[in-house]
């Protein structure tokens, strides 16, 4: 029986913990907090995983949250004015629906889980130092334990083309599900003063809640959360910045009230790829996951499907490999592997959407009239590939513009 140590417990590491259990391998998972410690605790984390994203716990029989969780099924993208201009405000069906589970809730369960199911799990914050004593006691170590301390074991790979981003800081609340606020739709809202508010229907530790989520330039406007700060004045600014700069959204939310206690977290990312594998005093080797190697803007809506491809993508690379020794070629060619998913929101999609160019400004005001455009951005929005054929480029998405425009124009006549 193949040893696999994998270094945390988000969606990624319990995700391919999980998975390799149920293939008869023997799994260790070293993480810092138990089960009751991470539901108690404080929000750590925005998730939205869409359909395609969703897969590996459909087929593993871990998603147990399906019946209880809002189903998301639209994008709705809307930018005004502060005289309350409206530019444009359309909505975007997806295919199947998205959910959002509190990282606090899905992990405490599936930690519990992986003890059940014969999985170890240590309970300790894990250093270089434990790790090249270790891993000669593994056939495989995997750090995905976030995008800081360990992480930085990991060098930046600067040979990567990166969006051309300042860094970015994000802000999120649960609060208690709005009677206002549609039911099953992810709202994104633009302002470019600030960046962008992103609210959604979410599941949390207290049931079925809401969620709200500012994000912009770490320097500009979300430069005024200090520190160290109470949840409640967590909440009281994000709402005063609300009605500062997305005053229609703000009516809806201005009596919002957390869902909890600590249902709170500020965040600060800036977008980078790693090198895979970092290689230890002692001679031995780990391969890093997620998040750890691979950072992009909680802006873009894309983390927990990041990671839950990533453990997916190294499942199905470390069942392949069979019996043969996990070395820097299966590292490295699983890393490859992963980032033919994972490029297009560290690159040029995610600085278009960012920095909302000109030709993506131009295709959120041809979507307000012509609903075929917001479906194809609904629909293919969870799967970064086939959103990147044609939004990457700007030629590509003037030209679907353009066709938009043509057929409808064709259609009226």
């Amino acid at each position: 029986m193949r040893r696999v140590l994998i270094v945390g417990g988000g969606q990624s590491g319990l995700q391919l913990a999980l998975c390799l259990l149920e293939h008869d391998y023997d799994v260790t998972l070293m993480t810092v907090h138990n089960a009751s410690e991470l539901y108690a605790g404080r929000a750590v984390s925005a998730q939205i995983l869409y359909d395609k994203s969703r897969g590996s716990e459909r087929e593993y029989g871990l998603n147990f949250w399906d019946e209880v969780a809002p189903p998301l099924t639209a994008f709705r993208a809307s930018s005004y004015g502060s005289d309350g201009t409206r530019f444009f405000d359309w909505i975007g069906r997806t295919e199947a629906p998205a959910h959002s589970i509190d990282e606090r809730v899905k992990m405490s369960v599936w930690l519990e889980i992986l003890e059940e199911r014969g999985g170890k799990v240590v309970l300790h914050g894990a250093t270089g130092s434990d790790l090249d004593h270790l891993t000669r006691m593994f056939d495989l170590t995997i750090v995905a334990a976030g995008h800081s301390g360990l992480a930085d074991m990991f060098s930046v790979d600067t040979s990567r083309e990166l969006a051309r981003m300042p860094p970015v800081a994000t802000a999120i609340a649960y609060v208690e599900e709005s009677p206002d606020h549609p039911d099953q739709e992810i709202g994104i809202n633009i302002n470019p003063e600030l960046g962008h508010l992103a609210t959604w229907p979410a599941y949390s530790v207290n049931g079925r809640c809401s969620l709200m989520l500012l994000t912009g330039r770490a320097s500009g406007p979300m430069s005024r959360f200090p520190q160290r700060i109470s949840p409640q004045e967590h909440l009281e600014l994000m709402l005063q910045l609300m009605a500062e700069y997305f005053p229609h959204r703000h009516r809806e939310y201005r009596g919002a009230r957390l869902a909890d206690d600590r249902a709170v977290a500020l965040d600060h990312t800036h977008p980078l790829v790693r090198h895979p594998i970092a290689h230890l005093p002692s001679g031995g080797s780990v391969l890093g996951m997620g998040d750890t190697v691979v950072v992009t803007s909680v802006a873009m809506l894309q983390e927990a499907n990041n990671a839950a491809m990533a453990a997916k993508v190294y499942l199905d690379a470390i069942l392949e490999h069979g019996d043969r020794p996990f070395d820097g070629d299966f590292m490295q060619s699983t890393f490859d592997r992963y980032m033919e998913y994972a490029q297009y929101f560290t690159g040029a999609v995610a600085a278009r959407l960012h920095l909302t160019t000109p030709d993506v400004t131009e295709f959120c005001m041809a979507a307000d009239t012509h609903p075929s455009l917001a479906d194809r951005f609904g629909r293919d929005y969870g799967d970064p590939p086939k959103f990147a054929e044609w939004f990457a480029e700007e030629a590509d998405l003037r030209a679907m513009i353009a066709e938009a425009v043509e057929n409808t124009s064709t259609a009226g006549t």
